[in-house]
């Protein structure tokens, strides 16, 4: 029987990442962490990680050491947790890891609960992005006209548009906007993330679609790859 998740990685724009504990069962978390590495071994190597509570606060008695050793042993350095109960809180401090502040409101809401003016403004990128380059569009879009390459990173707090390869990693959404889109046509990206759900290589070659434009969205937590179908303008309209 396949078991559920046990847990979700969540990129993110900080140079960390929130590992979203889902279940304690450490015997399929662990099967299911070595095989997340397994996809995208340069993601995690000694990549920060804040462990996240939020979906496990009922749960007072976590081994935190143990889930110390087994991201240490996958070369993963954790930082701290944030989100939980008190009890969880107290006992992630006697096992030496820092509390960190966290909240449900990414910062995309609370600009939009604030009724802030927002701005959005579209970076133009016309020449390709190379390898160890990485391009962001700060409160807007982006539109990167050339190739991507791998080992390359683009990313936007809106939307990311892609006419050329993209064989690198693209982020859209980085600051929470859980309605930002990846628009592109030669999809072969190291990893894609929608407001820090992502896919890595492997998952997006599973769905192997047909060539031409696709869009990347977020819906329910997954984050999903569909083909832009072409409309036909009617021949009374031309």
């Amino acid at each position: 029987m396949k078991k559920e998740p046990c847990f979700q990685f969540k990129a993110n724009f900080l140079p960390c990442a929130v590992l979203q504990i889902l279940s304690d069962d450490w015997t399929h978390f662990d099967q299911q962490l070595t095989d997340a590495v397994r996809k995208a071994p340069s993601f995690f190597l000694n990549l920060p990680v804040v462990i996240d509570l939020d979906k496990i606060s009922a749960v007072e008695q976590i081994n935190f050491l143990h889930l110390k050793e087994l991201l240490v042993a996958h070369q993963m350095v954790p930082l701290g947790v944030r989100g939980g109960s008190d009890a969880q809180h107290q006992l992630a401090e006697a096992n030496s890891l820092s509390l960190l502040p966290g909240g449900k409101l990414s910062n995309f809401d609370k600009k939009q609960d604030k009724k802030e003016e927002l701005i959005l403004l579209t970076k133009l990128v016309t020449t390709p992005v190379r390898s160890g380059m990485q391009i962001y569009a700060r409160d807007g879009d982006l539109i990167v006209t050339a190739s991507v390459s791998a080992g390359a990173e683009v990313l936007a707090d809106g939307n990311v548009h892609i006419y050329g390869p993209l064989r690198g990693r693209v982020l859209a959404g980085v600051t929470g906007n859980l309605q930002a889109r990846i628009f592109c046509d030669a999809l072969e990206a190291e990893l894609v993330s929608i407001a820090g759900y992502y896919l890595t290589k492997d998952d997006c070659q599973k769905q192997a679609l047909s060539p031409g434009m696709k869009q990347i969205y977020l819906e329910n937590e997954h984050v999903r790859i569909e083909m832009i179908q072409p409309q036909r303008v009617p021949a009374e309209m031309v």
